[in-house]
């Protein structure tokens, strides 16, 4: 009994212990109501000059297929989805390309609407441009989905929306394009080395067959001068020939003429060779078949006339058939055609199978008309859009009453426990 007693002693005295509390906080009403409207007022005053804060987004992915295909249609580009967009990636991240949008593009009028004077540009831009890449959160679910797959995004914040939305479409537009840019310059650029190594390969073909032909006629040249000395000297053996044969015929004539003078046989018998006049003693021996010596059938005179036609002759080349035959020979190697018609030459191209193809290469890669005005390095999947991360000073100001009133209330308490109301009731 004793024990519930005093439970119910302790009861009454927290009561009253929380009663005096209330009317000490009734008291201080005053206090705690002027100090948290004091406060609030005063914050909702310092909440007009915040300026609100926006962060604008643009996503985009992967470029579709129809524009991969359009660029791979260029002579030496070969590109993927992912690498397409790799370029893109880091293209749009470049702090210098970001810089160079900014100012080309005229935003430092765009973002200092004040015109305000920038003495320093790149400190200007480093605190207005701050561009986030956002990557895609990917769940246990999407382990069979390439990064690439799902859309990344891009964001900035700031004060001024309309410049933050018109920078960011800018940027990435820009970047879109540059990427695209560099694939058409690095495919010209390979387009161009390799129309330098067609040059370069048709040169040397021509080189290589101009002095092929050149080797040729050399070759040729030496082969003929081997002929022509060849032939002049079978010319000469046969001169040679005729002459001694006509030497030792002149001689043998004149052995002949020293017979028939010897004989008496002055004048020729060819009158014996008629054929109604028959003599037995044109038969030198009984059963002999012989011909006549010369010395007897011509006689002398017409031995020593003969003689006199021999060796007053100059030439015995008309006398000489194997060297009619050799100087025509030779007359054919001397006037070689295809020597001529390979020493007048000009141009040895149509004589080069390789060129066909070089020529034709070259002229697919001159005539060339692809663009790529259609391709894309992305695709957006949304421009810049709008999103206010600024606190609401509406909520602001309620967080600022209800701080300001329980700060007030705490004060009240401290100032209740320092000097306790003696007029508080028991």
């Amino acid at each position: 009994m004793k024990q519930s007693s005093d439970k119910g002693n302790d009861y009454q005295e927290n009561t009253i212990i929380l009663r005096a509390l209330v009317f000490s906080l009734i008291e201080r009403k005053f206090l705690i109501l002027g100090l948290t409207a004091f406060i609030t007022i005063l914050t909702a005053l310092y909440s007009l000059t915040f300026a609100t804060t926006y962060q604008l987004t643009s996503s985009f992915q992967q470029a579709p297929k129809s524009s991969i295909t359009n660029i791979n249609k260029l002579f030496y580009i070969n590109e993927s989805k992912e690498s397409l967009f790799t370029s893109f990636l880091i293209n749009l991240t470049s702090q210098d390309f970001q810089k160079k949008v900014f100012v080309e593009n005229g935003f430092l009028t765009v973002f200092n609407k004040n015109n305000n004077k920038i003495d320093n540009v790149d400190n200007f831009i480093s605190s207005n441009v701050d561009v986030s890449l956002n990557m895609p959160e990917l769940t246990m679910d999407d382990k069979e989905i390439y990064l690439y797959e799902r859309p990344y995004s891009i964001s900035m914040n700031g004060t001024d929306r309309e410049a933050i939305t018109e920078f960011l479409n800018e940027l990435v537009s820009q970047a879109n394009s540059k990427t695209i840019t560099e694939l058409s310059k690095e495919n010209q650029k390979k387009i161009s080395i390799r129309l330098n190594q067609i040059h370069i390969e048709k040169e040397r073909f021509l080189n290589n067959a101009k002095q092929s032909r050149l080797n040729l006629i050399a070759r040729i040249m030496e082969e003929d001068n081997q002929k022509i000395r060849e032939i002049k000297d079978q010319i000469i053996r046969a001169k040679y020939k005729s002459n001694q044969t006509r030497l030792i015929k002149i001689a043998e004539l004149y052995d002949f003429a020293k017979i028939a003078k010897s004989l008496g046989i002055i004048e020729n018998n060819f009158k014996l060779f008629d054929g109604n006049y028959t003599n037995s003693d044109l038969t030198i021996a009984v059963g002999e078949n012989l011909d006549l010596p010369e010395w007897y059938f011509y006689g002398e005179k017409a031995l020593l006339e003969t003689i006199a036609l021999l060796e007053s002759r100059t030439s015995d080349d008309p006398f000489i058939p194997e060297v009619v035959t050799l100087n025509n020979h030779l007359s054919k190697v001397k006037n070689n055609n295809l020597l001529k018609t390979l020493a007048t030459r000009q141009d040895d191209s149509p004589f080069i199978p390789e060129l066909i193809e070089l020529n034709l290469e070259k002229i697919a890669l001159e005539s060339t008309t692809l663009t790529l005005s259609n391709a894309n390095s992305v695709h957006v999947v949304e421009s810049a859009k709008v999103k206010n991360t600024s606190r609401s000073k509406r909520l602001v100001v309620f967080q600022a009453l209800i701080v300001s009133f329980m700060m007030s209330i705490l004060l009240a308490l401290v100032m209740i426990v320092l000097k306790p109301n003696e007029g508080t009731p028991a």
